[in-house]
């Protein structure tokens, strides 16, 4: 139980309150049991007593059992961003995540295109949801507990964020997950004009990921974000032996770029 809840005495508040309350207190969000012990009633009667709150949009549920606040601000959009919850949302389900993709993309800067949907790697099987107007989508990914990530704070809320590298691994690795390859080495392109010393980042959490998702990201970074000295991120490439394709899932005839060992199989078009 949330300690600052815990202090409180049983059926200190009204349920009208409960909002206006949390939001008073910095507190995102709040478990059932948080909301018994508040409101002075048994677990079972909690969600009847919330009744008018949701209808009101003044709190909506996050899963079953956890419940968010939603402040005036973000009625329009029915809940608060992500970003705000996604944190406690994990911790309520014991499960180590990331946010990555282009979620983690746009946080890093890379703001050509506002991803559509909120993207966490996580640890265990999580099914998609929609919060609000936000729609959340969870990747079962074995690294998500493993690879380098940053708690990243912003003026909504806290998260653990990939770093600005393996982020670009990640959407090397999955570029249909980021609108396709073009938009993908769009996005890889932006994030290495906007930050800096992220080649250290790539090559401490490429084994994390297959082979291809590297030598495809080092191609991007070469030729279409023309980034200099990645003869270190060239050496691990070079211990590939099958061919990577550059465009995954495209016809296998091209070029062979030697240089990274992928079948440019098609023109890339990164918006840059």
């Amino acid at each position: 139980m949330n300690t600052m809840i815990e202090k409180q005495d049983v059926g200190i508040i009204r349920p009208s309150q409960l909002q206006d309350w949390l939001t008073s207190h910095g507190i995102i969000t709040v478990t059932t049991e948080e909301c018994a012990h508040l409101l002075g009633v048994s677990i079972r009667d909690v969600s009847q007593r919330l009744v008018r709150l949701r209808s009101k949009g003044e709190l909506v549920s996050g899963a079953r059992g956890l419940w968010i606040a939603v402040p005036p601000e973000f009625r329009e959009m029915g809940a608060p961003e992500p970003m705000r919850y996604i944190h406690n949302l994990m911790g309520f389900y014991d499960n180590e995540y990331c946010v990555g993709w282009l979620s983690a993309a746009a946080i890093h800067g890379a703001s050509h295109q506002a991803p559509q949907v909120f993207q966490v790697a996580v640890a265990k099987t999580l099914r998609n949801r929609r919060i609000g107007r936000s729609e959340l989508q969870f990747y079962n990914r074995s690294y998500a507990s493993l690879i380098s990530k940053k708690r990243i704070t912003l003026a909504s809320g806290s998260a653990y964020v990939s770093s600005i590298g393996t982020t670009m691994l990640m959407v090397a690795a999955n570029p249909e997950n980021c609108g396709g390859i073009d938009n993908a080495a769009t996005v890889i392109c932006e994030l290495a004009d906007n930050q800096t010393d992220y080649i250290s980042e790539v090559l401490t959490d490429a084994h994390f990921f297959p082979r291809a998702a590297v030598t495809r990201l080092g191609w991007i970074l070469d030729y279409c974000a023309e980034v200099p000295c990645l003869e270190d991120l060239e050496k691990y490439c070079t211990l590939s032996l099958e061919p990577t394709m550059l465009s995954p899932g495209g016809s296998r005839m091209g070029k062979v770029n030697k240089r990274w060992n992928v079948i440019e199989n098609r023109r890339i078009e990164a918006d840059v």
